[in-house]
């Protein structure tokens, strides 16, 4: 029987968590109680004297924070920094620092990751209050559970009495009524039912009446399943279309676009500094739902801002804060880390040399941290005259790592001291190698992605070293091109383009070679291996 992703959403004290324990149980499947997480982080904020709202003390605490978790009979045990934790974290101070510790972008991320890597394999029962909207938005099977305020107060209550802790039933009930508004209102992955998911009103059912609810509907939904995903991925005798491994949205792409898609549309205009991603296609879903590019910092006022994967200035930043914009900071996490990088070393004194495109946003915005000794050098530049002892050289994340090192070797020999951080992102890295390892054993190569993705140009520029090679947009554009003469076909996509646009192009190959079934997702479409050609 397929093993699936069971994912349980709803406010606080409206059974999820009982319920998922006991439906894991019956599934023979793994509980993951995601709230733990959130409360770890919070009790760990608390141990070391930080407010919640300390956004320069919090951040800097998840790169030394050790969150894991471990299984027994009577449910998960949370480990903070190799001690269980699993009693502290259920207080009720806790459990409200925990909703506002929730709503910090950088402490979301690191717990999705996570949670992601836990459920990535199926056969796991995951509960919160964005599994199905935000962790796990492909889950099969999802469900949100509510219940009235007062139900869920009483429950919450007899819970703690149960535990021996002292608390007064109307604390409760206000405690209770401002997560819910505070967990509504965020404005990343606020709590709200995903669009496919079952609602589940609890007030007037046992645990065991819930359990056994949604134990039925997921043995449905997992016979549906098994029924329905035969995958038909055959293409016509002597033809052979091939996808790169780590083709498609890179981590810090899929994160800008989940915070933009999840951003609220409602009491505030709400604007892209730039494109988002270099990718038509999701600019204009962006566009349909609400959100608008806009170019001009300085005309963006009381409005609600979506800062680009890329980043923006220093100086752009100071402007959107001063004119009183709510800002939702989708900065790649690889992007924040230059930054942070190149401020270090400017204060040192240092001068840095920045490989890359002096044009493209992502530099634009990291050179806007340094200083006057702060320089960019393009790929086959010739390298500056430095007149210091000492220099710092970091990278474009979308560069080639060849690149980088032949600037390292041309320019060691002209100072005494040379620091070379590798900021290049590892995923733009693997797409490289797999691309060009494609190319050497394929007729042709399609590239998908935006032309004015620099990535993606860059992978055009690398396969067309080895074989004829085609850069599209979309599918529509693969009209005008004649594969007919070519038997192997590979498929390598950049970072800003979605899966979805890469299943189109390869059920359009499909379609022009003669074979008319189609494929659903990523997975049925073949990965290149080298000894497979």
């Amino acid at each position: 029987m397929r093993r699936i992703i069971v994912a349980i959403d709803g406010p606080a004290a409206s059974g999820k968590s009982t319920t998922a324990k006991f439906l894991a149980e019956k599934l023979g499947y793994i509980y993951i109680d995601t709230g733990a997480m959130y409360r770890a982080c919070a009790l760990q904020a608390k141990l070391e004297g930080f407010a919640i709202d300390d956004l320069s003390s919090i951040i800097p605490m998840l790169e030394r924070i050790d969150i894991k978790i471990s299984y027994s009979e009577s449910g998960n045990i949370i480990w903070l920094n190799g001690r269980d934790v699993s009693q502290q974290i259920r207080t009720p101070e806790i459990s409200a620092a925990a909703s506002k510790i929730s709503a910090i972008p950088s402490v979301r991320y690191k717990m999705v990751e996570l949670q992601r890597k836990l459920g990535k394999d199926g056969g796991v029962v995951l509960e919160g209050r964005d599994i199905g909207t935000f962790v796990f938005p492909e889950a099969e099977a999802k469900f949100f559970m509510v219940a009235d305020l007062e139900v869920r107060a009483r429950r919450r209550y007899q819970e703690l009495k149960a535990k021996g802790i002292e608390s007064r039933y109307e604390d409760v009930l206000q405690e209770l009524k401002a997560r819910d508004e505070a967990d509504a209102s965020r404005s990343l992955a606020p709590l709200k039912p995903a669009s496919d998911a079952i609602l589940v009103d609890t007030s007037n059912l046992s645990i065991e009446e819930q359990v056994n609810k949604l134990y039925e509907i997921t043995l449905r939904k997992i016979a549906e399943l098994g029924e329905s995903n035969s995958p038909n991925n055959s293409v016509p005798d002597g033809i052979e279309v091939y996808l790169a491994h780590s083709s498609g949205y890179c981590f810090g792409v899929k994160r800008a676009i989940q915070m933009a898609r999840e951003a609220k549309v409602c009491d505030k205009p709400v604007y892209t500094l730039g494109e988002i991603i270099h990718n038509p296609g999701i600019v204009q879903e962006l566009e349909e739902k609400g959100i608008h590019v806009a170019n001009n910092v300085s005309d963006l006022k009381d409005s609600t801002v979506i800062i680009r994967s890329h980043g923006i200035t220093r100086e752009e930043y100071e402007t959107l804060q001063k004119n009183n914009n709510e800002i939702i900071d989708a900065t790649c996490p690889y992007v924040k880390r230059t930054h942070t990088i190149l401020q270090k070393m400017t204060a040192e004194g240092y001068p840095v040399v920045i490989f890359g495109d002096k044009h493209h946003p992502e530099v634009i915005g990291l050179r806007s941290f340094g200083n006057d000794k702060t320089i960019v050098v393009a790929e086959d530049e010739p390298p500056p005259k430095i007149n210091e002892n000492s220099l710092v050289l970091i990278a474009q994340t979308t560069q080639k790592i060849e690149k980088l090192n032949e600037l390292v070797c041309k320019l060691l020999p002209n100072v005494f001291e040379l620091r070379v951080f590798n900021t290049i992102c590892l995923t733009t890295t693997l797409r490289q190698k797999a691309t060009i390892e494609m190319a050497k054993k394929s007729d042709v190569v399609i590239v998908i992605g935006g032309y004015k993705s620099s990535n993606t140009s860059a992978l055009a520029k690398l396969s067309s070293q080895y074989c004829p090679t085609f850069h599209i947009e979309n599918e529509m554009q693969l009209a005008g091109v004649d594969l007919s003469k070519y038997k192997r076909i590979g498929l390598t996509a950049g970072a800003s383009t979605p899966e979805e646009m890469i299943i189109k192009v390869y059920n359009v190959i499909l379609q022009k070679s003669g074979h008319f079934s189609t494929v659903k997702s990523i997975e049925e479409i073949p990965l290149f291996k080298e000894e497979s050609c």
